[in-house]
């Protein structure tokens, strides 16, 4: 399946204890919550949300227009037990020309250290190995950034190097450690 085609229907993925769905204007508590947390966004290019209102017209609104538009992929991290959004993940760009993606996610701060970050990112990867053919899902994360580090070290993703001082965040540019993983990689596993 080519990337173009899944853009059009998001579908819902599934793993042992989370649904990844796509986003909907129903989420938008749950996505504030994320949001809104300045210990969460410390280590992302965006800002903390203020209020409901930024969330929405920020981030819910831009996904869901970006999807309508064929430009992003977005899921909703819904922890199956309680119903609840506990983050998004996605894939943020790609190339079908060379058979990549990359993929981000964020996670609500309560549900850190749990595994659920892991459990997402390797629903992604399944979708993107298995059902759209990818040859090389990647990710990167602000060089201090351990959380994120170890989630895709979890998933069997490999340190590929440094982008040195590649984002402007908060006030200052930054390191970026980029990780990847190959198909030929996770058949291995």
């Amino acid at each position: 399946m080519e990337i173009g085609n899944f853009l059009k229907e998001i579908p819902v993925l599934e793993t042992e204890r989370l649904l990844l769905r796509r986003i909907a204007l129903e989420d938008l508590d749950d996505l504030f919550e994320i949001f809104s947390n300045p210990e969460i966004t410390h280590h992302m290019t965006w800002d903390v949300t203020k209020t409901k209102e930024e969330t929405l017209n920020h981030f819910v609104k831009v996904v869901m227009d970006r999807h309508e538009k064929g430009q992003s992929v977005d899921w909703a991290i819904v922890h199956k037990e309680s119903n609840k959004v506990i983050g998004n993940c996605a894939f943020i760009a790609w190339s079908e020309k060379h058979s990549r993606a990359e993929v981000g996610y964020v996670l609500n701060k309560q549900y850190w250290g749990r595994g659920y970050a892991a459990e997402a990112l390797q629903g992604l990867i399944r979708f993107g190995f298995e059902v759209i053919g990818l040859n090389r899902i990647e990710g990167g994360c602000d060089r201090d950034n351990r959380g994120s580090e170890n989630v895709m070290r979890k998933v069997g993703m490999k340190l590929e190097g440094i982008l040195r001082k590649n984002e402007y965040i908060k006030g200052e540019f930054r390191d970026t450690k980029v990780f990847s993983i190959l198909k030929k990689e996770y058949e291995k596993n």
